[in-house]
């Protein structure tokens, strides 16, 4: 990591000169990278690399975290807590800033990472993310000079760590990781580990809704899902009440162990904001294709979370033929092949992705995040309103206002997060 000392030195006065002389391009906003299991230091001076990396482009007027304080006047301490809530992105969309790239560099056991995400400010959304994993922290530099790339769908200049020769391709079955939870402490929510990979996403038994085509190809990178959906006693901890419930269509709190409902899409925003304030991560919801990805057990031939067969429904899922018109609480039915309960039926799951029923005709082949606006989001897995058609993996369900609280079919979510 020598050299890394070396770049840093010339980093600052190329990144400032391109403030000074680049004030007809876009301005792209570059946060401090947090150090997962590393050292700090690391993570300063490969922030460093990476801006210089984006000025390099030419495309890009590079503000640093720092500049974006000075501008903003604001706190350290607010600095400290990211910039991922729609209220944080809108105050840099007001500065003319157009794009947030925040992230992480850390180590897996004897893996190194680099997680990146890209952030419209405009419309206040994930636009892109991206993860890259090397074995030496010698070849970090490099690493992040490719993610960077990839991240802006750039063209990606040879390295030594492209250069290697890839690991052996394994099958789901062997990965080790797959399966594997860690808990959050601060909650006590569960999260699974699904290795990222490419599936044909939307109607692929030729029976569903005009949205859900034409199927596509979808390539998605590594993340973590809730085991569960989100419940009414987590989300109290973090909110402080069972607000949730206390309107006329949903008078009644069932307990810890149900579900959350009647929430809206901005609801579960708020909550995401305090539970990242509180933990110190980069809870999200998932975008639309990791959750399909996810529901199907990592993308195979699924009908139904967890089974294709009709007749074997009722084992995975609470739905209008067994439910008895209600919620239950989470993991009572049987889990799909990754180890995740609930993801057909029980309760609707809110995504990251505002809807568009032509979207599937120009989605993004990898990670696509939907599209760039809209008037609602939508909700995946059906709930136990849903009929056997409404629970299908590949039901885009809603759509549904984002401010609308839903009861009739109850609206929760799950949560997911990108490898650290």
């Amino acid at each position: 990591m020598k050299k890394l000392s070396l770049l840093a030195l010339f980093i600052s006065i190329f990144v400032f000169t391109s403030v000074s002389f680049a004030k007809e391009l876009p301005k792209i906003a570059v946060w401090d990278l947090v150090s997962r299991e590393v050292k700090p230091t690391y993570a300063q001076e490969l922030t460093s690399i990476l801006a210089s990396e984006i000025a390099k482009l030419k495309k890009y007027e590079v503000y640093t975290q720092e500049n974006v304080r000075t501008l903003a006047g604001w706190t350290e301490e607010r600095m400290k807590l990211g910039c991922t809530s729609t209220q944080c992105l809108t105050a840099l969309g007001q500065m003319d800033i157009a794009k947030l790239i925040s992230g992480s560099v850390g180590k897996i056991g004897n893996r190194y990472s680099i997680s990146l995400n890209l952030l419209d400010t405009q419309n206040a959304r994930a636009e892109n993310m991206i993860s890259e994993f090397c074995r030496s922290e010698d070849e970090l530099i490099d690493l992040v000079q490719v993610a960077v790339r990839k991240l802006l769908r750039e063209e990606v200049v040879p390295s030594k760590v492209e250069e290697k020769k890839p690991e052996k391709e394994t099958t789901a079955a062997a990965l080790p990781e797959l399966g594997k939870s860690f808990k959050d402490p601060v909650t006590g929510m569960e999260f699974v580990f699904v290795k990222g990979g490419c599936f044909q996403m939307g109607d692929t038994f030729g029976e569903g809704e005009v949205d859900e085509k034409p199927v596509h190809e979808v390539c998605v990178s590594d993340f973590y899902i809730g085991k569960y959906e989100v419940t009414q006693g987590q989300w109290q901890h973090i909110m402080g009440d069972n607000r949730l419930c206390d309107s006329v269509i949903c008078p009644y709190p069932k307990g810890g162990s149900y579900p959350v409902e009647c929430v809206s899409w901005d609801d579960v925003q708020e909550f995401i904001d305090r539970l990242n304030q509180k933990t110190g991560k980069n809870y999200r919801l998932p975008i639309e294709a990791e959750w399909e990805y996810a529901a199907r057990s990592g993308g195979q031939r699924e009908k139904f979370a967890g089974t294709s067969s009709e007749s074997d429904l009722d084992d995975f899922a609470w739905y209008s033929k067994n439910s008895g018109q209600q919620t239950h609480p989470i993991g009572q039915k049987k889990s799909n092949g990754l180890g995740l309960f609930d993801m057909s039926g029980n309760v609707s799951e809110w995504v990251a992705d505002w809807y568009d029923s032509n979207y599937y005709a120009n989605s993004a082949r990898n990670n696509p995040n939907g599209p760039k606006s809209g008037d609602e989001r939508v909700a995946r897995g059906g709930s136990w309103f849903s009929d056997q058609r409404g629970v299908r993996a590949a039901d885009r369900g809603g759509p549904y206002g984002r401010f609308i609280r839903i009861c009739g079919p109850s609206q929760g979510f799950r949560l997911a997060v990108s490898p650290w």
